[in-house]
């Protein structure tokens, strides 16, 4: 090796690295104000808006997900109004929220004569603009935000705490890396709300969840009633999540395979201790499950 080569060596063998990014999983409301939809939103809008992201993040979400009209952001070409989703992204910043932007670009404005350049260069120019503020996570183009994001829709005419609690849980079952959830009426009410204990246990455990991906196997099976039997796994925890989808109560037993440990389980979400039973063929566990309930269970693998 070149002498003139190996001060660069050591130099890249003892550079700092930069600080490590901690893990975060988006667990959200979508919000854009209590019955304004940005960029529509008034400055005079901005204490309650202050109050409800404050509630929204008390309650154990950890984001918003909020929209802007290509319409209203650009009535005039190259003149935008973006001000007011400025206004409640800082807001978001001060309650501790990130935040996603979606870009409705459906309602085109009625200037442009060449839609899908101008309409990209809209994109470009939101984008550009909303993510300098450190806590907006994305901004991306959509024609129909509900179909872009799935949310959990709860309230009067949609599910009720109950079912969405358990729609949370299968989709965490299925390796969603982000949730969200929409109030019926609008805004953050209090059935929406009330959701936020589920939500808080991964936003207050984020290094848990977010590494955890589906594991197949591991189910030897089910008897008493049918149930949907998920595992969930990283290098540090193993997770397993049943859910009665059924509107009554079921008793069942769950037969794991023999690698699966008989040890004692956490319960997440009353932090009380689950025994497995050792059986013939592997370990197993009793439960009855309330209906349209979930059961989350997880154990460390190695100690830290």
């Amino acid at each position: 090796m070149s002498p003139v080569c190996v001060p660069l060596l050591c130099w890249l063998l003892v550079a700092p690295q930069g600080p490590a990014i901690e893990p975060f999983v988006p667990i959200g409301i979508w919000y854009a104000g209590p019955g304004a939809q940005p960029p529509g939103t008034a400055a005079g809008d901005l204490d309650a808006v202050r109050v409800d992201l404050a509630t929204i993040r008390r309650a154990g979400f950890n984001s918003i997900t909020t929209w802007i009209s290509w319409r209203e952001a650009e009535p005039k070409r190259g003149a935008y109004a973006l001000a007011a989703a400025e206004r409640l992204i800082a807001a978001a910043a001060q309650a501790d929220l990130r935040v996603d932007v979606l870009a409705l670009v459906d309602a085109v404005p009625e200037w442009s004569s060449s839609v899908q350049v101008d309409r990209a260069r809209f994109v470009d120019y939101a984008s550009a603009r909303l993510r300098l503020a450190t806590n907006v996570m994305s901004v991306e183009a959509t024609e129909s935000p509900e179909a872009a994001s799935r949310p959990i829709r709860v309230g009067k005419g949609a599910r009720t705490p109950v079912d969405a609690r358990l729609d949370f849980w299968s989709a965490i079952a299925r390796g969603a890396q982000r949730v969200m959830f929409m109030d019926a009426d609008g805004g953050a009410g209090a059935a929406v709300l009330s959701l936020g204990e589920t939500a808080g246990i991964v936003t207050r455990n984020p290094a848990l969840f977010a590494p955890l991906r589906p594991r197949e196997g591991g189910v030897r099976g089910v008897t008493g009633a049918p149930v949907d039997v998920k595992l969930l796994e990283s290098v540090d925890a193993l997770m397993i999540l049943a859910l009665n989808h059924s509107p009554a109560p079921r008793r069942v037993t769950i037969e794991f395979a023999a690698d699966i440990p008989e040890a004692i389980w956490q319960n997440l979400e009353t932090g009380t201790a689950v025994n497995f039973v050792m059986g013939t063929s592997g370990p197993f566990l009793e439960h009855t499950f309330a209906p349209r309930d979930a059961l989350v269970l997880m154990i460390r693998k190695r100690l830290r």
